[in-house]
């Protein structure tokens, strides 16, 4: 059965994550923003904006959210004129603006694989850094459509030179105010030029290698197991067939 966006996306669905997403927000954004110290931030994928939120509440000046237009004015946490109304599924054209650092989380895998490829041009044309989190194979979720490893996102972002800088998972993996979902996927991606010109961000690629690539969170695995697995029918029983002994001819 196919569920129209308004059904996956409607209030609902923003009302059951904001709380998690915003708590995340507020632990994983110091970490990013303490690398990028960015004064600008745009989010492909923002829903009601609560990272957008967050990085107000730190001191960014610029914040620009884009989500289609299942997203509310009233359930937006940023204000109105920060948000742009784009259907995600179509290219982004806004005119050659950049930021100092251009966001998309848990978003992706909500798009037909055939836009990836435009999703991650966009973003890098946005930003110099991007902070990148995509739903793994088998995660779940409400109307994903291109679970993948974090190896064809990384794919994805080389062909325009960013580099996966793996140095975020380590400091999220163990922290329980981080829904799992953020602190399995969440990657920054950076421009080689960037790269070269920025010894915090050299210092944090460093770091790549220190887990493997593809690693699945314990918080997630345990939305697996009773209570919280769907129950699984037991495979029918094949009982074994009698035997049959045929007298020996004597």
């Amino acid at each position: 059965m196919s569920v129209s966006r308004d059904d996956a996306y409607g209030a609902w669905f923003y009302e059951s994550q904001q709380d998690g997403s915003a708590r995340s927000a507020e632990r994983v954004l110091p970490m990013v923003f303490d690398l990028v110290r960015p004064s600008s931030v745009v989010d492909l994928g923002c829903g009601t904006g609560s990272w957008l939120a967050a990085a107000r509440a730190l001191g960014v000046e610029t914040v620009l959210g884009i989500d289609g237009d299942w997203v509310t004015d009233d359930a937006l946490r940023i204000p109105p004129e920060s948000f742009l109304r784009r259907d995600l599924s179509a290219p982004l054209d806004l005119d050659g603006r950049r930021f100092d650092l251009a966001m998309s989380l848990e978003a992706a895998e909500h798009l037909d694989p055939d836009r990836a490829g435009p999703l991650v041009a966009g973003l890098c044309a946005l930003s110099d850094v991007v902070l990148f989190s995509a739903a793994i194979p088998g995660q779940t979720g409400s109307d994903h459509r291109n679970e993948q490893w974090p190896g064809y996102w990384r794919d994805h972002f080389g062909r325009w030179g960013y580099e996966l800088v793996d140095c975020l998972r380590t400091r999220l993996w163990d922290d329980p105010e981080i829904e799992p979902w953020y602190a399995q996927n969440a990657f920054l991606y950076v421009s080689a030029e960037r790269l070269a010109g920025d010894e915090r961000l050299r210092e944090a690629a460093a770091e790549t290698g220190r887990m493997p690539l593809c690693a699945v969170h314990p918080g997630l695995l345990a939305l697996f197991s009773k209570p919280f697995a769907p129950e699984v029918p037991a495979p029918p029983v094949r009982r074994p067939a009698p035997l049959r002994f045929t007298p020996s001819a004597r």
